[in-house]
């Protein structure tokens, strides 16, 4: 299908073409916030299909399976979802029917650590448009449904931590930050096990 773009890393396709990641926004930047507008500029062309790589790159290496334009510092209104070597890109997406609702787990790359219940459609029909600016229907649902939803909310300057519960995001947000302190202890930890291997190496050698 012309919508989806395989990106073959093994072969050396970024470094042939110098793509590198971009810069990922942390859930402090102003960026988070802003509301896209439409893109209206003839689909394909050269700049998109560069940024649309370095998305992908951007978010394998993250770890992801979706992310937003203006997580990136772009102010395009697009979005690559996917995993594997198949990813999606979402030019103008719309929903056009929801049904259902399922409250699951979810997190952001913007937000690192952080899992949050929300409560969003469990199925949904949407619009879009490809890479080729051809104008697309699909029907998603479960994670899929997820993701597109997020990630449409980014591009309209929404953060999922808007949508949940004021009292199981500071719950949330507590254990958080315990995981962050557990993780800068371990961190230390080594660093100061290093350091006194090479204190002991050091003592060693001098007494050759």
């Amino acid at each position: 299908m012309s919508e989806f773009l395989t990106i073959d890393t093994t072969q050396g396709i970024f470094k042939e073409e110098r793509i590198e990641p971009l810069a990922l926004y942390d859930e402090y930047h102003p960026a988070l916030k802003m509301k896209l507008e439409e893109y209206n500029t003839p689909l394909p062309n050269t700049p998109l299909e560069t940024l649309i790589k370095r998305m992908v790159m951007t978010m394998k290496l993250y770890g992801g399976i979706g992310l937003s334009a203006n997580q990136c510092g772009f102010k395009h209104r697009v979005f690559v979802m996917g995993a594997g070597e198949e990813y999606v890109a979402f030019f103008n997406p719309k929903v056009v029917k929801t049904e259902g609702e399922k409250h699951m787990e979810e997190g952001c790359l913007s937000f690192p650590f952080l899992g949050l219940h929300i409560t969003r459609p469990a199925e949904i029909w949407v619009e879009y448009q490809d890479f080729n600016g051809e104008k697309r229907e699909a029907h998603f649902s479960g994670i899929t449904a997820r993701c597109f939803l997020h990630e449409l909310d980014h591009m309209n300057g929404i953060v999922y931590t808007s949508r949940a519960k004021p009292l199981a995001l500071k719950m949330s947000m507590k254990k958080r930050q315990k995981y962050i302190n557990l993780i800068h202890k371990q961190q230390r930890a080594v660093v100061n096990k290093q350091k006194r291997s090479e204190e002991h190496t050091s003592e060693l050698q001098s007494h050759l």
